[in-house]
């Protein structure tokens, strides 16, 4: 055997030894995403028809935003704990709990008789909420160093792929049976099968932190932040939740404006509503297993400044833009460049975290993307009425600009 053999040779035998699950886990794992990302996906857009179902009727809005605002806010506030829990007891467990948890507080929401019930049973399946972010922090411990910006990117294809078909799959079932409350049982099933996929083929070589475990909130996240790049990393993970998941209903609210501006008729706003969803869903599906490439080819630091750029580039046609067809152009342009963005925040949190805690830096990172996720709809709605929805996206701009700065001077 030449040299030059022996060196790929000797290469792919250490990568073996090392992370000797990887490959099992990477054919695992992004089609139990699929089935979560579909099941939570499946009931999520009708949260708002099942809240009237209960007897709410007037102020519908106000009471599916808090909500969604109350959800989000436990998510923020346990996650964290959980990639505590992780980095001392392992990373499968908490991949079970998300996707074994919230399946069965999913089959729980049906047989709610009153609203404070429903809310319940909603926050109990935020408690257990996070299972990509899980899944994640085990490919990321338990890959090859070199190959981590794949593994992630077709880890969330996987998801991504089920939230796309979700919404409707969704709606040929609400059309079929009685009660919408009853998707919650079909979605708690999808999580359930995801996480008996995981149980049964998923391994991992365990990597834990000393000492036992405490449930030490601010002292973990001070240690992290202490690390120069570690803040900057979670300040852009959250902007990119305020620009991606936290505005999907931002710019349902834009969309309707743009219509009613046009003068188009009342059935045109549901279409254009599912054209820019669709537009952006479709757009980061295609580009984030390119950009995964692309991270292990140049380096994650790279690709993070690009995508940041881009996303605030790609916000400024919000400003100007006057027709549905143009945001939906805009969206894509959005998706298809600001998609590599994920990958490489959890590549480099996963570099940057202090030997123990990739898992928490992850999971912190979570926390503040779902913080995210109900603080943009809250901000729009104070912003929006008073300056505009184009106010709003320009703030939106700005920051990722200035998140953007801090992470080149870093």
């Amino acid at each position: 055997m030449s040299e030059r053999t022996r060196e790929p040779a000797a290469a792919a035998d250490e990568e073996s030894r090392r992370y000797p699950h990887w490959r099992r886990n990477l054919l695992v794992l992004p089609p139990a995403n699929l089935l979560c990302g579909l099941g939570f996906s499946l009931s999520w857009p009708f949260v708002p028809l099942m809240v009237r179902g209960l007897g709410v009727r007037e102020n519908l809005e106000t009471w599916v935003g808090y909500l969604l605002l109350v959800f989000y806010l436990v998510s923020f506030a346990v996650n964290p704990l959980w990639g505590g829990i992780a980095d001392h007891y392992g990373r499968k467990p908490m991949v079970l709990r998300a996707m074994l948890g919230m399946g069965f507080a999913m089959l729980l929401v049906p047989f709610a008789p009153t609203l404070a019930w429903f809310a319940a049973f909603f926050m109990l399946i935020a408690v257990f909420n996070g299972f990509t972010p899980a899944g994640v922090a085990l490919l990321v411990a338990n890959t090859p160093p070199a190959r981590i910006g794949r593994a992630v990117s077709l880890a969330q294809t996987g998801g991504l792929v089920g939230q796309a078909l979700g919404p409707a799959v969704g709606a040929v079932l609400a059309a079929l049976i009685d009660r919408q409350h009853w998707l919650f049982w079909i979605s708690g099933g999808l999580m359930l099968s995801g996480g008996i996929l995981v149980a049964l083929f998923v391994r991992e070589v365990k990597q834990l932190a000393p000492g036992p475990w405490r449930p030490r909130w601010f002292a973990s996240l001070r240690e992290l932040l202490s690390v120069p790049r570690i803040g900057v990393l979670i300040l852009l993970s959250f902007l990119f939740a305020v620009m991606w998941h936290g505005s999907v209903t931002n710019i349902s609210v834009f969309v309707l404006q743009l219509v009613e501006t046009q003068g188009a008729e009342e059935g045109a706003e549901a279409y254009w509503i599912g054209a820019a969803a669709v537009a952006g869903a479709v757009s980061m599906l295609v580009a984030t297993p390119v950009w995964g490439r692309i991270t292990d080819r140049i380096g994650p630091a790279r690709v993070l400044a690009f995508c940041a750029a881009a996303s605030a580039v790609a916000h400024l046609p919000l400003l100007v833009l006057e027709t549905p067809l143009q945001l939906v152009l805009a969206r894509i342009a959005f998706g298809l460049t600001a998609a590599g963005m994920p990958t490489a925040s959890y590549h480099l949190l996963r570099i940057h975290a202090p030997p123990g805690m990739d898992s928490r830096a992850i999971s912190y990172a979570t926390a503040f993307h779902f913080f995210a996720m109900g603080l943009a709809p809250f901000a729009a709605g104070l912003i929006g009425p008073v300056f505009g929805m184009r106010a709003y996206f320009a703030l939106t701009i700005v920051l990722m600009a200035g998140g953007l700065a801090l992470w080149l001077r870093k």
